[in-house]
């Protein structure tokens, strides 16, 4: 085994440890170790407009289950490789932690620093899914299932949980709105927060970003069809549109 080799050996160990670190913080949390607020109860306690119906976060069992097997199938198949491995193994590590100290964060109620953490989610997700697709086009042998879908499904969760985050933040702290009711406000982020979808999903072509979008959606229009036809209906809109790249994108896939 090369120097190198053995460094991104130490980088893919870095990876585990910090799963492990995510893993305990999310069962204090549970338990009800730290803070008052359970693992997942903070967007259903504040529960503002945007949050849709409750089964959409059953996604996170995907997430977390692609967050453990990535780190566990490299350090089994990935003995060689470029030095962008190693980078991204140092985002992921950062990423899985800071996950874990959202989950404490939001056990305290501190809305706000859990908007911080969330940023560096999407940032750290963003960076590793552009070295993931520059490894792609480098010819590098990525497996699609283990290594690439769970990354995107993670990075396109997080793409619309920080626009839930904020918002839940916003109603917490009972912000005002500068007057304007909560419906339009709602029509607004959910409009700005499907554009940086659909720039995301153009940057990287992945229908799994694309699926959990759908996911997403799908969940929000059900929790306001029948009563906020507004936010039904442009939340059907988003429905269609990324059902349509889905459709696109496989299309594409097949035709190669």
């Amino acid at each position: 085994m090369t120097k190198s080799d053995q460094e991104l050996a130490r980088y893919i160990a870095m990876s585990l440890i910090a799963v492990v670190i995510m893993l305990i913080l999310y069962w204090t949390t549970a338990v009800g170790l730290l803070g008052d607020n359970p693992v997942g109860q903070g967007s259903n306690y504040t529960a503002p407009l945007i949050v849709p119906a409750s089964y959409a976060f059953a996604i996170w069992s995907v997430i977390y289950l692609g967050v453990i097997i990535f780190p566990i199938y490299q350090w089994i198949r990935r003995k060689h490789g470029a030095s962008e491995w190693k980078q991204l193994h140092l985002l992921f590590s950062v990423n899985v932690i800071f996950n874990g100290l959202w989950l404490v964060a939001a056990s305290y109620d501190w809305q706000w620093i859990t908007v911080g953490v969330i940023i560096i989610l999407l940032i750290t997700l963003y960076l590793m899914n552009t070295i993931i697709a520059s490894r792609i086009q480098a010819g590098d042998p990525v497996n699609y299932w283990l290594e690439r879908l769970p990354l995107s499904i993670y990075f396109a969760w997080i793409t619309l949980a920080t626009a839930l985050n904020f918002s839940s933040a916003l109603d917490f702290y009972n912000w005002s709105g500068f007057g304007i009711d909560e419906t339009t406000w709602t029509l607004i982020i959910i409009t700005v927060a499907s554009s940086i979808a659909f720039l995301a999903y153009r940057r990287f072509q992945e229908v799994g970003y694309a699926a959990v979008v759908v996911w997403a959606f799908v969940a929000l229009y059900l929790r306001h069809q029948g009563e906020i036809p507004s936010i039904a209906g442009l939340s059907m809109v988003v429905v269609i549109l990324f059902a349509f790249l889905i459709i696109r994108g496989i299309r594409r896939q097949l035709s190669v």
